[in-house]
């Protein structure tokens, strides 16, 4: 393995210059160590209830399964999800403060950005590995001039560019710049053994997402740290939920940050509770998509600043 490989880290700078030249970083701390020990308590207690109510989202579950995870005929060793963070505690809240991983993630979206997604992953013994991918697959490819190419609502998890069959050779030429950071923190360490997550370094300059059949023999590593360590990821970068071959939970934090441009996958304007909202301060509510961005996400006037559950809208009118 190379040496050179990102390691945990308690340097913003080594971690900004891992994430540049890997395409990811680890961070130690990431959180608060007393922070982290109870995030991880909320989080096993609302994990629990939501299984015994039978409303847990389960990889592989008939009921309420998430994403391709079908290979897992037996139902055995199903990771659980837990999304729509704000609504099931204050303590996830006080992840979203200016901690330290937020000098990385500004790195990789800029100076503005919101949350597209926050939720926690337990990966139990006997889950499976996820496939290669990245983060940002919705984006729309780089092309030439009179290039065939792929219109932007025809792009889904498997089809990336009209090419991408007829030239799987890394693009050295044009790539896409970044949009997406992923901030993974590690709730009770990450090791290979309990599934930490598998990445591929480098490949987010490679130009191009993953192909199951073409680089099904790619060398990945696994992303490994202590407790309150943070995987922090530039969203080109190919990587996976490692499979638990170990005998206990891996419990991890997952909280997905894109540019103000991009629609998000949780719509928390929708999705959060009125009693929640009141508790955000302007901060949170911009990462959640309260705040108009250059008249974007408004209701009605663009020079609006902060979005709120009781506006006063205009409706139809008659003189």
């Amino acid at each position: 393995m190379n040496k050179n490989y990102p390691e945990p880290t308690k340097s913003i700078e080594v971690a900004k210059n891992d994430l540049k030249k890997w395409g990811y970083c680890l961070l130690e701390n990431a959180i608060p160590t007393d922070l982290n020990k109870k995030v991880l308590e909320r989080l096993v207690e609302q994990a629990a209830a939501e299984k015994k109510l039978n409303i847990a989202y389960e990889d592989g579950s008939k009921t309420k399964k998430w994403g391709e995870f079908d290979k897992n005929k037996n139902n055995t060793g199903i990771n659980q999800r837990v999304w729509m963070l704000p609504n099931k505690g204050k303590v996830f809240l006080e992840i979203l403060e200016l901690h330290n991983y937020v000098d990385c993630i500004k790195q990789v979206v800029g100076n503005e950005y919101l949350i597209s997604s926050f939720g926690a992953n337990i990966a139990k013994p006997g889950g499976i590995a996820m496939d290669l991918h990245t983060d940002q697959w919705w984006l729309p490819d780089p092309v030439r001039r009179n290039e065939d190419f792929l219109p932007s609502g025809s792009i889904d998890r498997k089809k990336f560019n009209i090419k991408v069959n007829k030239d799987i050779s890394n693009n050295n030429e044009l790539i896409s710049r970044p949009a997406v950071s992923n901030v993974l923190i590690m709730l009770n360490g990450m090791t290979r053994e309990n599934g930490g997550t598998l990445i591929v370094p480098g490949s987010h300059l490679f130009g191009r997402h993953p192909d199951k059949n073409i680089d099904k023999n790619i060398e990945t590593i696994s992303a490994e740290g202590p407790p309150g360590c943070a995987i922090i990821t530039d969203g080109r970068v190919w990587h996976g939920t490692g499979a638990n071959i170990s005998k206990e939970e891996r419990l991890a934090i997952l909280i997905t940050f894109c540019g103000p441009q991009f629609r998000p996958q949780e719509n928390f304007t929708l999705g959060i509770k009125k009693e929640i909202f009141s508790q955000l301060n302007d901060y949170q509510k911009e990462l959640f998509g309260f705040k108009v961005w250059n008249g974007y996400g408004r209701i009605g006037n663009p020079t609006d600043t902060f979005l709120s559950f009781e506006n006063e809208e205009i409706g139809e009118l008659k003189i």
